[in-house]
């Protein structure tokens, strides 16, 4: 595809995106929709670290900064797999579009792509207010606080990267279910949220679930992150998770344009594209 030609669809499709999530309200309106919605669940976590330090009489900065790095951070990877997985349910059952779309966008990978692309902004926006603010709130003073500003950037593409390809091998499942296209794309957040160190080290779970944790490359990337915003937090080798994680990625990326083009040639001869399955 020329890239000309693929940016100007690129653009368009986000465009396209916000429009539609926004309800074609004013940008201020919207942004503030998407920024408070995650901050209660922020408030919720924050709470209950603060109540557990107020009976318990011990304040635990390093577990507060893990817990709201974890749940800040979690939002950015969640809200981007979700709402890219959650484009093939939307169109074919509820808007019944994407037949058509597929006629003005034939590379149905890319598209999704530029579909969660806009998602993935809206999170990283709310993560940044909910990482800010949750470490005021649990006392994690900002000014101790050592970034690393080119691994950060590194780590968010990378992040896009595997997130987003995870995300297209679900959609192209997806594409041969019926109404469980909410389900499905919940359950493998859900299988991040418990197997990605989001509020907890993988080293708590049980012996038999661990082996699963290294599947995915939520665990290294979390990891990483929360090293790249704080020099001082303790990760062991982190050259050896940045290689794990690249690795992973490549994987990642590798098997998704294989699988999804396998699903998506299946979905086609099968006439799922422009089939409707909820009933």
């Amino acid at each position: 595809m020329d890239i000309g030609k693929w940016l100007t669809r690129f653009k368009a499709v986000v465009w396209l995106t916000w429009k539609e999530q926004s309800g074609w309200t004013k940008p201020p309106y919207y942004f503030g929709y998407i920024i408070i919605t995650p901050f209660f669940q922020l408030i919720l976590y924050a709470y209950m670290y603060i109540v557990i330090a107020f009976y318990s009489g011990l304040v635990d900065i390093e577990m507060a900064y893990y817990l709201v790095t974890g749940v800040s951070l979690y939002n950015f990877i969640g809200a981007g797999l979700y709402g890219l997985i959650w484009t093939v349910h939307s169109e074919r059952e509820h808007f019944r579009t994407l037949k058509y779309t597929y006629m003005a966008f034939p590379n149905l990978q890319l598209y999704l792509l530029s579909r969660g692309f806009f998602h993935y902004i809206t999170g990283a926006l709310s993560t940044l207010v909910m990482l800010l603010t949750g470490l005021i709130l649990t006392g994690v003073p900002l000014g101790t606080l050592s970034v690393k500003p080119m691994l950060l950037i590194i780590l968010i593409i990378l992040g896009f990267l595997w997130s987003s390809q995870l995300g297209i091998m679900v959609a192209g499942s997806s594409i041969f279910s019926s109404e469980y296209g909410p389900l499905i794309s919940e359950a493998v957040g859900g299988i991040l949220f418990l197997l990605g160190a989001v509020l907890y080290p993988i080293e708590s779970l049980p012996d038999y679930i661990r082996p699963f944790a290294d599947v995915f490359p939520m665990r290294e990337w979390m990891e990483l992150m929360r090293y790249a915003l704080n020099s001082s937090y303790n990760v062991g080798d982190p050259n050896q998770l940045l290689f794990q994680l690249v690795v992973k990625t490549i994987i990642y990326v590798v098997a998704a344009i294989i699988f999804f083009r396998f699903t998506e040639n299946l979905a086609r001869k099968k006439g799922l594209l422009e089939a409707t399955l909820h009933h």
